[in-house]
């Protein structure tokens, strides 16, 4: 089948996928003005510039819909449906000191900006009538048939950690959510079991007691962003308990050695930011003892010595930051 007619094909899908849409995301008012603003610098038709021929990054072109569902030289980046599928969403809502972080330059898209995009995703990637640029259609065939099928590893990580994790029942969460003090409570991605937790507003609303709340889904838990609350050691005793956390953040937060103490349980946490934190030598030994530990942020650490034994510089697969 031509490239052309499976393009087309494809549009017609898309077009239903809308309908099925109960409040669908409006891309052009919605979407488009964040790739016109942070994506299309680098991902736009090839441009001359200053005698200088600009190619879109990564093979990647965001600038007409058939170019951004072909995706980029890796494969597709958008799984419409499955956010926690599409390389897109992922890629944008990364730690903002991650190297794979998208936009590269200038602050990360807010949060705000993140959940549009994922909702956008997860009502089925609706363009409405937004068509975009269309030259070039003719190139965009794969050379290698396998790469439609690839799914980025940090995507098939998450689907092997949910894997005999259940699903957490609507009225539980409602529960939750209604005495969490304005946590955000949402699936990672669609039919995901796992669940990203996230303060939003009202940082300093956030206390003890409201993470002890979580704790009838500790087992869900796997993104945890918890920044300039008020939480304190104590929180991190039941924090200690979600053993399918993966990310934590503690930005800001009045934690010490004695609630890394604590963390120092996480047997699968992968990132921890503690940076602006009381976390000082004794808290950094505790925490360089994770064996799945890959990532510590201990900027601004008001309690940390420039200077440390250099074990924690040694261990292999450890980045610290300070």
């Amino acid at each position: 089948m031509p490239s052309f007619a499976r393009i087309s094909i494809l549009f017609s899908l898309l077009g239903v996928m809308s309908l099925l849409a109960n409040e669908g995301i409006d891309f052009e008012k919605q979407i488009l003005p964040i790739f016109q603003d942070r994506c299309l610098e680098c991902h736009q038709a090839p441009r001359e510039k200053n005698g200088r021929t600009y190619n879109p990054k990564a093979g990647l072109r965001m600038d007409g819909l058939a170019h951004l569902m072909f995706g980029s030289d890796e494969g597709p980046v958008l799984v419409p449906n499955h956010p926690s599928k599409s390389p897109l969403y992922n890629r944008v809502s990364l730690p903002s000191e991650d190297d794979d972080r998208m936009p590269p330059k200038g602050d990360p898209l807010s949060l705000a900006q993140q959940d549009l995009i994922r909702q956008w995703i997860g009502q089925g990637a609706d363009f409405g009538a937004w068509v975009g640029a269309t030259d070039g259609l003719e190139k965009l065939v794969r050379k290698d048939a396998h790469l439609n099928q690839k799914i980025p590893e940090f995507v098939t990580f998450y689907q092997e950690l949910a894997k005999g994790v259940p699903l957490v029942e609507d009225t539980l969460l409602e529960r939750i959510r209604a005495k969490s003090s304005g946590l955000l409570i949402r699936p990672i991605g669609r039919e995901s079991p796992l669940l990203e937790v996230r303060v939003v507003t009202q940082h300093q609303e956030v206390k003890d007691e409201h993470i002890d709340g979580l704790i009838e889904i500790r087992d869900q838990i796997t993104k945890l962003d918890l920044r300039n609350t008020s939480i304190s050691n104590e929180a991190c005793k039941t924090i200690s308990k979600f053993e399918n956390l993966i990310e934590l953040n503690l930005r800001g937060c009045r934690i010490d050695d004695h609630g890394a103490r604590e963390l120092s349980a996480l047997k699968k946490i992968k990132r921890i930011n503690a940076g602006l934190t009381d976390i000082g030598n004794a808290g950094l030994a505790q925490l360089s003892k994770l064996s799945s530990l890959e990532d510590l942020n201990l900027w601004g650490c008001k309690a940390l010595k420039k200077k440390t034994n250099g074990s924690v510089e040694s261990r292999p697969g450890l980045r610290v930051l300070y």
